[in-house]
């Protein structure tokens, strides 16, 4: 039991020193040396960023990987063989085994000739020529190389979370934008709306100039390129000409609306209304077009 809490002590403490290094590269790269990257400072970015990852690269050639003994080119031990060694006595060869099976030593220890099929074209042993294969890469290169990694993600990351909060802003910043604009527009026609109220309508009949103040206006009938103008406790009609269009860009649009395509009339003095008609102040009686009523009913609700 205690064999395996050690194996595991020591597991989680080796698991710890390759983790740490990654993990503290990562910390101080995302939170001091990425903002310098994104605020355009590359004059401080890039000098810190090399000096962290000499650092980090001094680490994982020196302290992060424990030095191994010397080997030679086949991984074995360098050094003198068993029995060259002094002191070392050469194993006997059993007694049990035939000579006709015995192994025989290798050529160079009996001081025998090397075959024929084993030598050059001038009589020596070939030449072994370097192996020029694939080669492993050392572990404090991939160390390195995880490490570039770890950068080049980090900001990434950091670049993406930025578009995506810049993207954000300016929708928040669009919709702001058009909610003001409607605001500024409503206040306009407000603006607009009163100044034509309080103004007065000037009209050409009867070879004079005839005033008129909107509010006194009950409807308006069209007749061609002619309107008749009904007011408030005026006998008659003033026959004017003028096109619906023309007139209704002159009068406040919060207060006259178009319910009919021949009839415009104040909303302020509607006195009962139905599906089909308006009764006026004076029991005028206007009727509502069937292409106006949706639009004729919305207004009414707010008038």
């Amino acid at each position: 039991m205690e064999t395996v809490q050690t194996s595991l002590v020591n597991y989680l403490t080796q698991f710890a020193i390759q983790i740490l290094p990654y993990l503290f590269l990562l910390l101080l790269h995302h939170f001091l040396l990425a903002p310098l990257f994104f605020r355009r400072k590359l004059i401080f970015y890039i000098p810190v960023t090399l000096v962290l990852l000499v650092g980090f690269g001094f680490y994982c050639f020196n302290v992060g990987n424990p030095i191994a003994p010397p080997q030679g080119p086949q991984g074995m031990f360098q050094g003198p063989p068993p029995m060259a060694q002094e002191g070392s006595v050469p194993p006997p060869m059993p007694m049990n085994v035939p000579l006709a099976n015995a192994t025989p030593p290798p050529f160079d220890t009996l001081n025998r000739p090397a075959p024929a099929e084993m030598r050059s074209a001038e009589g020596m042993p070939p030449q072994i020529l370097p192996d020029r294969g694939h080669r492993p890469m050392r572990p404090e290169t991939m160390k390195l190389l995880i490490a570039l990694l770890l950068i080049g993600v980090d900001l990434g990351l950091m670049a993406y979370v930025k578009n995506i909060r810049a993207e954000k802003q300016i929708r928040a910043l669009k919709a702001e934008n058009q909610k003001n604009q409607a605001t500024i527009e409503e206040l306009n026609r407000s603006a607009a709306n009163a100044r034509k109220a309080e103004s007065e309508l000037v009209f050409k009949t009867d070879y004079k100039q005839v005033r008129v103040k909107p509010d006194n206006i009950l409807y308006i009938e069209g007749m061609g390129e002619y309107l008749k103008i009904f007011q408030h406790g005026a006998a008659t009609p003033l026959l004017v000409l003028m096109s619906m269009k023309r007139i209704l860009e002159q009068l406040p649009d919060d207060r006259f609306a178009r319910v009919h395509k021949s009839y415009i009339v104040n909303l302020s003095r509607i006195t009962a209304s139905s599906r089909t008609q308006i009764t006026l102040e004076g029991g005028a009686v206007v009727p509502i077009g069937e292409s106006y009523r949706v639009a004729v009913s919305e207004r009414l609700k707010f008038s």
